[in-house]
């Protein structure tokens, strides 16, 4: 899987008129936890449905944050237990999940597996908009530009099994409640997670902030900016923040200030 993630990453990051150093084996390897967790959330939450609904399991969520630790580190700072969990709750007209999972076979940069929390949200309510956003941009330069093709979400939901249709099917995103055209599709938050860290690598855990979308209209791509940070931007708006995650007493994770893991 994670050599059909960096494919899809590579052909993204050709287009790219700049000069930077881009990694996109590195960046697949270090979310390939994250995807693998995804992948059985969605396998769990399909299950949970009505038989014969026809409905997918992640369809209409979208992603708030995504925490990926070496799995030592998360049993050792107890924060983030060490076994399975999955929590909902509602707020504002959205329904809110967080799943927490230990993925084992997580491949080389994770060699003693990685601990994985996901969270998202799935409008409840028909008036409310998406949390978070509105964010206006304040990333410093410099950055490096990026486009997005309907035909790079395709390729990034069969590397990765993430068939949502708000990536996919025209009008599924402005149905599930985000600001978006009527025909328009949305970026995989994955993918600009992972189009981060290509062009800026993480130095051990990785922690992503989405703060809104990305929409791609009919037959155009769409131009992301990706600063020296790790910050991604698109429209003059935030879209994604990056948070350094160090050990505080006792091994417990803590949150730096700044945005980045590391900087170009």
């Amino acid at each position: 899987m994670a050599e059909d993630m960096a494919a899809v990453l590579a052909v993204v990051l050709t287009r790219a008129p700049g000069a930077w150093h881009m990694d996109a084996p590195g960046a697949a390897q270090a979310l390939l936890p994250a995807v693998s967790a995804l992948r059985g959330l969605a396998d769990r939450l399909a299950q949970e449905l009505a038989a014969g609904s026809g409905a997918v399991g992640l369809e209409g969520l979208i992603h708030r944050r995504c925490l990926v630790l070496p799995a030592g580190v998360a049993a050792a700072g107890g924060r983030h237990g060490a076994g399975e969990a999955l929590r909902r709750s509602s707020r504002g007209g959205w329904e809110l999940i967080r799943s927490a999972t230990t993925v084992t076979d997580a491949g080389p940069a994770w060699p003693d597996g990685a601990r994985v929390i996901h969270d998202l949200a799935r409008r409840a309510t028909a008036s409310v908009r998406v949390p978070g956003a509105g964010i206006r941009e304040t990333a410093s330069t410099p950055a490096q530009r990026l486009a997005l093709t309907a035909a790079d979400l395709r390729a990034w939901a069969e590397a990765t099994g993430d068939h949502n249709p708000i990536h996919l099917s025209p009008g599924r995103a402005r149905r599930h409640g985000m600001p978006v055209g009527e025909d328009d599709v949305v970026a995989h938050g994955l993918l600009l997670g992972a189009l981060s860290l290509a062009c800026v690598p993480a130095a051990g855990a990785v922690d992503l902030r989405f703060s809104g979308a990305v929409p791609l209209r009919p037959g155009r791509a769409a131009t992301v900016t990706i600063h020296a940070d790790g910050t991604l931007t698109a429209d003059g708006r935030v879209v994604l923040l990056r948070r350094a995650v160090g050990l505080g007493p006792g091994g417990v994770p803590q949150i730096r200030p700044g945005h980045s893991q590391a900087s170009q």
